[in-house]
């Protein structure tokens, strides 16, 4: 998704000059092609990540569309004041790009892992956040971006992420897309975590359970209407994200649901309330916290209550 996001910002800056890219000590082998192309639209500010949102800010308040890119711990969390007053308080059209979102960056241990995202940037009022599933969504979310007068906080993973869409598909930033229909119950995802999760489903099926697969790209708003006609069904929802249990997707579709008197069992996987101390692979950290192999679906929704 990082080469995606690039590509993208590239070729966007060429038809709008009020792109610029601003990113605090990371570029080497990424940012060369943009920063040759337009050299004055491009800033590393160093190791300096509250200076960057500022300055971001004010370019902001000059009529451009700065891009702040780093990886997601110090993209958001070290400058959360700034991102918090700086872009969400003045409500300007400022994008924080976090890479590496969830363990991506597994090996590099906890300052690297981040499981908090989601909650603290959703909570800013204005904010909208993302988190593409894959290349493609990634393109087309940053494509809309681009177009959208509106602070945003976008997770991506690293790259080399696996295309789950069609070519065809079609993205749009506040909707979720249903990758496969099913009767008996809908798993929720959103995320780099979304490719795993569609390798449950040829099981699921051998296991003669009809799943459905709906992807939310965008974390906040949420897609109530899917979630409106999503009630209606009364199937088994199952969500599974990348992401603290507390604050992230699975705790705002629970809210809608409980506030909607939904009959739904619903069960909810993510990271419980605990940083990780594993340090290793993607899929390694995912093991030991139960997201990377299926779970027993029968087991897991005969524990289940209606909302």
């Amino acid at each position: 998704m990082r080469t995606t996001f690039v590509s993208v910002l590239t070729e966007l800056a060429e038809s709008d000059d009020r792109i610029f890219l601003l990113t605090p000590d990371m570029g080497f082998s990424v940012f060369e092609r943009f920063a040759e192309k337009y050299p004055g639209r491009f800033l590393n500010t160093g190791v300096a990540e509250q200076n960057t949102v500022g300055i971001a800010a004010g370019l902001a308040l000059s009529g451009f569309k700065p891009y702040v890119y780093s990886i997601a711990p110090f993209a958001l969390m070290r400058c959360y004041e700034q991102v918090r007053l700086g872009a969400a308080y003045m409500g300007l059209n400022i994008k924080i790009i976090g890479a590496g979102g969830g363990f991506s960056y597994g090996a590099l241990g906890a300052t690297h892992h981040i499981i908090e995202d989601f909650a603290i940037a959703k909570v800013l009022p204005g904010m909208i956040v993302c988190a593409p599933a894959d290349p493609v969504e990634a393109r087309q979310v940053f494509e809309q971006s681009a177009r959208t007068e509106s602070p945003m906080y976008i997770r991506i993973a690293k790259n080399n992420d696996p295309v789950i869409h069609k070519p065809e598909d079609v993205v749009t930033i506040g909707k979720a897309f249903t990758l496969q229909e099913g009767d008996d119950m809908e798993i929720i995802t959103t995320g780099a975590i979304t490719h795993r999760v569609t390798e449950w489903l040829p099981e699921l099926h051998r296991q003669g359970v009809s799943a459905g697969l709906t992807i939310f790209p965008t974390v906040k708003p949420l897609d109530t209407e899917f979630l409106d006609e999503l009630i209606k069904t009364e199937k088994n929802i199952l969500i599974v994200e990348e992401h603290n249990i507390i604050g992230g997707l699975g705790e705002s579709i629970c809210a809608y649901l409980g506030k909607k008197n939904a009959r739904n069992k619903i069960k909810h996987l993510g990271v419980p309330d605990v940083y990780s101390h594993y340090v290793g692979s993607w899929q390694f950290i995912l093991d030991k916290f139960g997201l990377y192999a299926m779970p027993n679906i029968n087991e897991l929704f005969s524990q289940a209550i209606p909302l």
